[in-house]
């Protein structure tokens, strides 16, 4: 349009040109000078007439682009996909994500061993829960299904924890879900713990991968396994989608080479912290983040929770913190000895949203991928494509069907 504009004026320009040599030239000079004109504004026509083509013919594709897109759409929403037959009993047996044969009653009721799955569960499968393995709180299951309201708190085997079997035998589910290490270095381990929990329970055990990148796989995988493979399929794209947009910010930043630095201020004096490769700092790394503790601590368990002191962390002087408890969060961005840290200096001292459940660990559960979205919406403003408000409420929305309230929304971000 402003190539247009441009056209236009050089053709204004011409024909004032030819007003003011008509006053002061004879008429063989005019004549000259006419078609001199005549040849330049039949040049200005063509390029513009060229111009008007292209334009158009941009319009065109980028109509046949459109519809191209939503047919795609169209046809990835009609996807039909098949349940698994169950055999003549009632079973059905599938291939866990630890590569583990596993044969169960179809449609089964569902126990979570530890909080990791239940936020996968109740987006697919809610009525097929049969009992927490943690407590939730009355605000905390408002973001869950209403279905899910009444369920009992059954225990688990998570973290320092140990469910009470007698608890697990009452309940009587007919599968145990768990998260696990799948990856080639942990399998050995995980095949061991599953088929372990399955002989001390007499109950059938099935392995998720822990990995945030299996995400859409695990949804998937929950659908097809438990019954709804359908919302399970709908699910997993849905999940790839949102971490896709991850994964476009993440690399824009490191092309651009920048990508900061963050520390994990864990506990209530946030002088704990995870080392670089630890579970527990998976969104972090899912979002390309360097972790400012480098080389200089190493993990010393699975549990993480390595302790530093606060003249490291300043020596550190990370772009980024983010904390999970208020008392440490209070100290961080209170205190004069945390004062002269980068990003303590520029308000960049984040609370770790905690509704329904932990978005980045303790434990590592499926609402790191909103985990992930919030780290990125934070660290790579420049670089995001979407307004994480508006992302937030269509994930509980899809994923739960629970439309938040803004009190709602703003208590997921309430330090």
């Amino acid at each position: 349009m402003k190539s247009m504009k441009k056209i236009v004026a050089a053709v204004l320009a011409l024909a004032l040109c030819l007003c003011m040599m008509a006053g002061c030239s004879s008429s063989t000079d005019i004549s000259a000078q006419l078609d001199a004109i005549q040849d330049q504004a039949d040049a200005l026509q063509d390029t513009l007439d060229a111009y008007i083509a292209e334009a158009e013919a941009a319009q065109e594709a980028a109509a046949e682009e459109t519809a191209e897109e939503a047919a795609e759409a169209e046809e990835a929403a009609a996807v039909t996909v098949e349940a698994l037959e169950p055999d003549e009993d009632g079973y059905v047996t599938i291939v866990d994500m630890a590569g583990r044969e596993v044969t169960f009653k179809a449609n089964p009721t569902i126990w979570n061993s530890s909080p990791t799955a239940e936020g996968w569960l109740c987006a697919i499968v809610p009525e097929q829960i049969i009992g927490w393995a943690a407590e939730f709180t009355e605000e905390a299951l408002a973001y869950y299904p209403d279905s899910v309201s009444g369920l009992e708190t059954v225990g688990g085997n998570y973290g320092t924890s140990t469910a009470n079997e007698e608890n697990i035998l009452v309940v009587s589910p007919d599968v145990i879900i768990n998260t696990y290490d799948c990856s080639e270095e942990g399998l050995e381990s995980t095949i061991a713990s599953a088929d372990e929990m399955a002989e001390e329970y007499g109950i059938p055990v099935v392995c998720l991968s822990r990995d945030i990148a299996d995400s859409a796989e695990c949804a998937a995988n929950i659908g097809l396994w438990f019954g709804n493979a359908q919302r399970g399929y709908e699910a997993s794209v849905y999940i790839q989608s949102l971490l896709d947009l991850v994964t476009e910010a993440a690399e824009a930043a490191a092309a651009a080479d920048d990508v900061p630095t963050f520390y994990y201020a864990e506990q209530a004096t946030g002088l704990f912290t995870e080392a670089v490769g630890s579970m527990h700092a998976a969104v972090f790394e899912f979002c390309g983040l360097t972790n400012c503790v480098g080389d200089d601590i190493s993990m010393t368990s699975m549990g993480g929770l390595e302790e530093v002191t606060l003249e490291q962390v300043v020596q550190w002087d990370p772009d980024y913190i983010f904390v999970w408890l208020v008392p440490a969060y209070q100290e961080i961005t209170t205190s004069d000895a945390w004062s002269g840290i980068t990003a303590v200096q520029n308000g960049d001292v984040y609370s770790i949203p905690l509704l329904p459940q932990n978005w980045f660990d303790r434990s590592p559960n499926s609402l790191r991928v909103l985990g992930c979205l919030y780290c990125a919406a934070i660290c790579y403003a420049d670089y995001v494509s979407y307004d994480l408000t508006e992302v937030v409420s269509d994930y509980f929305s899809f994923m739960y069907g629970v439309e938040l309230t803004d009190a709602q929304l703003e208590a997921i971000y309430c330090a």
